[in-house]
C-alpha cells in the first residue's frame, strides 16, 4: 500500500475554445448596468485609453471598462486622500495564459500612471496558480468565466434583460449575454471588494452606528457568539477557531481570548491591515490574520485545519455573500472535529422589511437588499451607497444546512426596527423599547421574520469510522491496491479533477432510502452511467416518488463520511440491499478506482480483488 504525489492543478475549463466578440461583451456589461440603474447611482463609467510602451498591451473603450465609485471624501477629508476609487475592467486578454513579467509591468504601470486602484481581468483559459498569485500583488483580480458551449445555453432558463447582438444569430446572442450576465454577477462580488477596501479606515469607528438597526444587529450577533464560545470552554472545545470574512477583526479578537489559535480571512487588504495594526497595538500573538478570498481560493493553511477545528465563523451575513452554500458548508464541516460548531449568518428571504414598505425613507438599516436582482444596497455613509452580491436565506439554504449539521438555532433579528424610522430609534426609551420587543421576537421559532438569521449549527458526532472496515476487509482479502491523497472531494467530478480520468473503471457508490420501511439500497456503478430511478423503485417494490437519495446525514450513519462513500465497509448492523452494475465485471480494467471511506483518499484497487469482495452483491442491467 502506497500513497501518491499530490497531483498537478488541473484547470477547471474545458479545452474547447470558441471566439468571441471582445466589444460585444463590452458593450453588453454597460447597457445591462445601464438597465439595472446601476450607472449614477453606484458608480460612473469613464472613457479609458492606454497604450504600453512594449505593445502587449492596447485598451480602450471597446475592450475594458473603467468604473469610478464615491469615497465618502467629503465627510471624511483627513483620512480619504483621493474622492474616487478607480476599477478597470480589462477584457481583452481572456485567452493569456502566461502574464510575462513584461505583461505584468504594463499593467502595474497603468495603475500608477492613472491612478487605478484595481485592476480586474477576465479570463477564460488555465492560469497557474503561482501567475494568479503574481498578479495580486500587483492588486490584479482574475475572474474566470468560460465561454458557454451550446448545450449550456440550451439549458439555461432565463437572462435578465437579454441584449440582442446586431449580426449575430441568437445563439452568439445568448453566449454574449450568459457571459456577461456571469460576468455581471461576479463584478458584484468584486463591488464588495471595493466596498470592503474603501469602508476599511473608517469602519471600526463609524460604520452602522449611526443605523441604529444595523448597529443593534452587530450587537444581538456578539451576544450569540459569546453565548456559543461559552458553552465551547465548557465542554473544553478551545483549540481552532477559524473567522472567515473577518473584516477589521471584530470577532476575531473575542475567539483570541478563549481559543488556542485563531486564524481569519478576509479578502480585502486594507481590512487585513488594519486587523494587523489592531493585533500589533495589542501585541496579540494567536490571530493569523491573511488575505483569501474563500469562495475562489484554497485559504492559507487550509490544510491542516481538517477535523481540528472547534468553531468556524462567518458572521455579519457573510453566508449570504457565497453564491454556493452547499460547498461553503462542506468545507466547514471537513475543517471541524466531530461535536465542532458553525455561527453563519444571513440575510433573510423572509423579512418583513421585503413584505411592508415604510412611508419614510429614514432607515435604521445600513443596507437594503433588492431580492429581484440578488443584490444588496449599502449605504457607506450617506452619500455612499453600493450595490454588491446577495444570496438570502431560505428554506432551501436551512436544508442545506440540515443536510450535514445538526441545527441548534435560526434566529433572526431585528424585525420591528428594521421597519422604523432612525429618528424614532435615536430617542433612548424608544431604542431600549423596540431591542428589547426585538429580542423577544427573536426566540419566537414560528415569527421568524428579522432582517438577519444568525444559524449555529454542530458537527454530528461521532464521526464515521467505516474506513477502518474498508481497510480490514481489504486485508482479509488479501487485496492489492494504493490509496491515492488528494484535496477533499464531494462528488465523483471533484475525484477526476484531483486523480485524472479512467474511462469505465471509476467506479462509484450511489445509495438510496426507502424512508417508508428504513431501508437503504447501495449500487455500484460506472462513473459514466446515469440511473433510472424507476428501476431502483422495483427493487423496493414502491413507486419511484417514495424513494430518494439517502441525505448526508443518512450517509454518515451508515458509516461514511460526505464525499468519502466506499462500496464495502458499511456499518455490519444497518439495512442495506447490495447491488453492483452487471457492465462492471466485464471492463478490460487493470485497477477499479472507488472510494475508500474517507473524502481525502481515492482506493485504487485491482480488478480481481475489487470483484472477489463484491461477489455477494446483486447484478443489475442499469
Amino acid at each position: 500500500m502506497m500513497g501518491l504525489d499530490r497531483p498537478t492543478w488541473r484547470s477547471p475549463f474545458s479545452a474547447t475554445r470558441m471566439q468571441i466578440n471582445v466589444p460585444h461583451i463590452v458593450s453588453t456589461i454597460k447597457t445591462k448596468f445601464e438597465v439595472e440603474g446601476l450607472i449614477g447611482k453606484f458608480f460612473e463609467i469613464r472613457p479609458y485609453q492606454f497604450v504600453s510602451a512594449s505593445g502587449l498591451l492596447s485598451l480602450d473603450s471597446e475592450n475594458c471598462i473603467l468604473l469610478e465609485f464615491d469615497k465618502p471624501y467629503e465627510e471624511f477629508p483627513e483620512i480619504f486622500k483621493s474622492p474616487v476609487y478607480r476599477m478597470l475592467i480589462i477584457f481583452n486578454l481572456y485567452q493569456e495564459t502566461e502574464f510575462s513579467r513584461m505583461l505584468q509591468s504594463s499593467i502595474e504601470r497603468l495603475q500608477y500612471k492613472d491612478n487605478i486602484d484595481r485592476i480586474v481581468l477576465w479570463s477564460t483559459v488555465e492560469v497557474q496558480p503561482e501567475n494568479v498569485q503574481l498578479l495580486k500583488k500587483i492588486t490584479a483580480d482574475l475572474i474566470f468565466i468560460d465561454i458557454p458551449t451550446v448545450e449550456e445555453i440550451n439549458k439555461t432558463k432565463s437572462i435578465s434583460y437579454f441584449i440582442p447582438i446586431e449580426g449575430g444569430d441568437l445563439i452568439y446572442s445568448l453566449r454574449v449575454n450568459l457571459i456577461s450576465e456571469r460576468l455581471i454577477k461576479r463584478l458584484r462580488k468584486m463591488f464588495h471588494l471595493v466596498l470592503s477596501e474603501i469602508s476599511a479606515p473608517i469602519y471600526n469607528k463609524f460604520y452602522g452606528k449611526s443605523k441604529i438597526a444595523t448597529y443593534e444587529a452587530m450587537e444581538f450577533e456578539s451576544d450569540k457568539l459569546n453565548l456559543l464560545i461559552k458553552k465551547l470552554k465548557m465542554d473544553g472545545k478551545r483549540d481552532i477557531a477559524i473567522d472567515i470574512g473577518c473584516g477589521t477583526g471584530r470577532h476575531s479578537f473575542v475567539l483570541s481570548r478563549h481559543f488556542e489559535d485563531v486564524y481569519s480571512y478576509d479578502f480585502s487588504s486594507n481590512m487585513i491591515e488594519e486587523a494587523n495594526a489592531v493585533k500589533r497595538k495589542q501585541d496579540i500573538r494567536n490571530i493569523y490574520f491573511a488575505i483569501n478570498d474563500f469562495e475562489y481560493e484554497e485559504l492559507i493553511d487550509e490544510q491542516q485545519f481538517y477535523g481540528k477545528c472547534d468553531l468556524v465563523v462567518a458572521s455579519f451575513g457573510m453566508g449570504s455573500f457565497i453564491e454556493d452554500t452547499a460547498t461553503m458548508l462542506r468545507r466547514f464541516y471537513e475543517w471541524l472535529k466531530p461535536g465542532g460548531y458553525v455561527f453563519i449568518s444571513f440575510y433573510n428571504a423572509n423579512a418583513i422589511t421585503l413584505n411592508v414598505t415604510p412611508s419614510w425613507r429614514d432607515s435604521a438599516l445600513a443596507a437594503q437588499v433588492d431580492k429581484e436582482n440578488h443584490s444588496l444596497e449599502v449605504y457607506l455613509t450617506a452619500k455612499t451607497r453600493f450595490n454588491i452580491f446577495c444570496k438570502l436565506f431560505d428554506e432551501g439554504v436551512e436544508g442545506e444546512i440540515n443536510k450535514i449539521f445538526n441545527i441548534d438555532t435560526v434566529t433572526t433579528y431585528p424585525m420591528i426596527m428594521a421597519l422604523l424610522p432612525n429618528s424614532l430609534l435615536e430617542n433612548e426609551f424608544a431604542r431600549a423599547s423596540f431591542v428589547s420587543a426585538d429580542r423577544t421576537l427573536a426566540e419566537n421559532r414560528e415569527g421568524q421574520n428579522g432582517y438577519y438569521v444568525t444559524v449555529i449549527a454542530q458537527k454530528p458526532q461521532p464521526e464515521a469510522n467505516s474506513r477502518l472496515n474498508v481497510e480490514q476487509i481489504l486485508s482479509a482479502f488479501n487485496a492489492r491496491y494504493e490509496v491515492l491523497e488528494h484535496d477533499p472531494v464531494l462528488s465523483m467530478e471533484d475525484v477526476k479533477k484531483q486523480i485524472g480520468y479512467f474511462a469505465n473503471c471509476m467506479i462509484k457508490t450511489v445509495i438510496f432510502h426507502n424512508k417508508k420501511i428504513d431501508q437503504y439500497v447501495v449500487i455500484l456503478i460506472q462513473s459514466e452511467k446515469r440511473f433510472d430511478k424507476a428501476k431502483v423503485a422495483e427493487l423496493f417494490g414502491v413507486g419511484a416518488y417514495q424513494i430518494k437519495f439517502a441525505t448526508e446525514k443518512e450517509v454518515l450513519k451508515l458509516g461514511f463520511p460526505v464525499g468519502g462513500i466506499a462500496p464495502f465497509g458499511f456499518e455490519p448492523e444497518a439495512p442495506i440491499l447490495k447491488f453492483v452494475d452487471s457492465a462492471i465485471a466485464h471492463h478490460a480494467c487493470e485497477w477499479f478506482y472507488t472510494g475508500y471511506g474517507d473524502n481525502r483518499k481515492t482506493l485504487k484497487i485491482r480488478r480481481e480483488d475489487f470483484l472477489n469482495i463484491i461477489a455477494d452483491y446483486r447484478s443489475l442491467d442499469l
